[in-house]
């Protein structure tokens, strides 16, 4: 038992080590397994062999259970475990794995759409960590990319929905790309026409798309004219424990976990 509360404290300290090599690799790694769990899905909407299906049904399970394990670490090893179960993006990484180990067998269903919601993990090295595979980057890099990226996920988010509830039903969504396409015509309000949903909630899967795009993105794209120097960066400083950039107001530091009980520990 001893040996498996180390190995977890010593996986727990990697999942938020940005400083050392190990750290960094395997925040790397789990980002292109991701990258990999979310090509399996797309490829599954394909028209592939019963053999493949079930090669890429065991590879799904396989990353489930890993995914599983860091999500199981995470909270466990977090300062403050019950802060890591409501963090939004660690929400978000559960939904997205639970149905790997709800439908078994060949067949698409809706659940499997939440698979795509593992994209939102980029948006959390992004946006909440500021940092790109344990490399800080400033504030201005971060809002640029937190605009393509944003746009980005809600084409790919909408799509995984659109075609877990559309593909059943809709003899013009026959796989991800026709959906993707179906996506992109929607939210830029083009509209061609040669694609309409066939079901209730495809169609409010759409509206609600294309209301996100009209409010978020030039939301987004207005901050990118702000000034750099914001609230959230006019109150940073250097943690004392590893030196990396914290949030005055943070309680713990995002990079190594220190507690940043006292108002002195946050002061350079």
């Amino acid at each position: 038992m001893t040996t498996l509360n180390g190995l977890f404290e010593t996986v727990g300290f990697l999942l938020r080590d940005r400083k050392t090599p190990a750290g960094r690799a395997t925040n790397a790694g789990l980002y292109v397994l991701n990258i990999v769990f979310i090509s399996l899905y797309i490829i599954s909407t394909y028209a592939i062999s019963t053999p493949y299906v079930t090669v890429i049904r065991i590879l799904e399970i396989t990353l489930g259970v890993v995914f599983l394990l860091e999500y199981i670490i995470r909270v466990t090893s977090a300062p403050n475990p019950s802060a890591e179960i409501t963090n939004p993006y660690t929400v978000i990484d559960l939904i997205a794995i639970l149905p790997v180990f709800v439908i078994f067998g060949p067949d698409i269903g809706f659940l499997r759409g939440f698979h795509i919601l593992r994209v939102f993990r980029f948006l959390r090295l992004i946006i909440d960590e500021q940092q790109i595979f344990g490399k800080s980057i400033d504030i201005r890099t971060v809002r640029q990319l937190e605009v393509s990226t944003t746009i980005l996920l809600i084409f790919i988010v909408a799509t995984g929905f659109i075609y877990a509830v559309e593909a059943p039903a809709n003899q013009a969504i026959s796989n991800f790309g026709d959906a993707f396409y179906y996506t992109v015509i929607a939210v830029s309000t083009v509209g061609f026409g040669d694609i309409v949903p066939q079901t209730v909630i495809g169609r409010w899967v759409t509206v609600i798309a294309v209301l996100v795009g009209f409010v978020l993105v030039p939301w987004l794209a207005s901050r990118l004219q702000a000034p750099d120097t914001d609230i959230k960066t006019a109150h940073q400083t250097n943690c004392p424990e590893c030196e990396e950039t914290i949030i005055i107001t943070d309680q713990y530091c995002r990079h190594c976990g220190h507690a940043l009980t006292d108002k002195a520990d946050t002061q350079t």
